[in-house]
């Protein structure tokens, strides 16, 4: 039995967190990262689609995606604002900077984990932009408003699941097990049934 591709990008996306989590015992913070180094990725990867697309369909007046790209790189940096407010209404003590540098320098097997997962977010946002992009040819078919709509309601989503952390974390204390399990599912739920392109 052959699985389909887009089970398998379910499944590769939800690997790391999960392994971090009950594995390599990260902290919310480590897997927060994580997922802003794939958001990361996908936001320079929707400037590729859109590169792509205009090469393809021969598109010339890039005014459209400079407005876009930039609304993007707004709610992109909101999104991150927003995130980290979350996390320190919800731990007031964090310090950030600390915890970056103690993300990048973490050890499995010897070697810190920054030199490795790096390579590897690139690589898995590459391979997926290849493999559910490049090869089908969806930039023949693909209109750039609709590419750049789906893009906003992800970063609006996150923006919006951001807040919700933050008021919850006001009232009710969760485990960090509850909440990355929530991130995971939600993230999966976001690609499996919104993200088309």
């Amino acid at each position: 039995m052959r699985i389909q591709p887009k089970y398998l990008l379910l499944i590769s996306d939800a690997i790391i967190p999960l392994l971090g989590l009950f594995v390599w015992n990260w902290s919310l913070y480590f897997i927060l990262l994580f997922y802003l180094l794939d958001l990361t990725a996908r936001e320079v990867l929707t400037h590729f689609k859109t590169r792509e697309i205009y090469r393809v369909q021969g598109l010339k007046n890039t005014q459209k995606w400079q407005r876009n790209g930039i609304l993007s790189g707004v709610l992109f940096l909101a999104a991150v604002c927003t995130i980290h407010l979350a996390v320190w209404w919800m731990q007031p003590d964090i310090n950030f900077w600390k915890e970056i540098v103690a993300f990048w320098k973490y050890e499995e097997l010897g070697v810190q984990q920054g030199y490795i997962l790096l390579p590897v977010i690139i690589y898995a946002a590459y391979a997926q932009y290849r493999m559910s992009f490049l090869m089908p040819g969806k930039a023949r078919t693909t209109l750039m408003d609709s590419l750049w709509k789906q893009h906003f309601i992800a970063l609006w989503l996150i923006l919006v699941g951001s807040v919700l952390a933050a008021i919850i974390g006001t009232f009710v204390m969760l485990p960090d097990e509850v909440t990355v399990c929530a991130i995971v599912i939600a993230a999966a739920a976001y690609s499996y049934f919104l993200e088309k392109i």
